[in-house]
């Protein structure tokens, strides 16, 4: 348990998916919450702020990298890791283009995610 908690937004149409992340997180004590739509989140980030969100990149309506843009002109600050299961470079790379995405902020689920991933999340985020 870490004696600072993370405010973590966990964005995934897979509700499967996204409750297992926010699950891992909460586990080690951090504040989560969870949207299951990008039109969730868009609504979640005029209500509140997060330390980091982790949005995945194919959902229906709008796509992880059309909220993550309409998050980003909300809140210029938001820091959002993009995750997918799929193979969408062309997407990930619009995102990095427009300078909105940095390579090291792209992540595939679920294969990489876990505790190391948590554990590597807290050290970025927590002093």
């Amino acid at each position: 348990m870490v004696e600072k908690s993370l405010k973590i937004l966990v964005v995934d149409d897979d509700e499967d998916a996204a409750d297992s992340l926010a699950e891992l997180f909460e586990m080690e004590g951090h504040d989560v919450l969870v949207a299951y739509s990008g039109d969730d989140a868009i609504k979640a980030y005029t209500e509140q702020d997060f330390d980091i969100s982790f949005m995945d990149i194919m959902m229906p309506g709008k796509n992880g990298v059309e909220s993550f843009f309409e998050i980003r002109r909300i809140k210029p600050s938001a820091k959002v890791f993009m995750m997918t299961g799929y193979s969408v470079e062309q997407l990930v790379q619009q995102a990095i283009d427009q300078g909105l995405l940095q390579s090291t902020q792209f992540r595939i689920k679920p294969t990489e995610l876990g505790w190391k991933f948590v554990n590597d999340i807290q050290q970025l985020f927590l002093p």
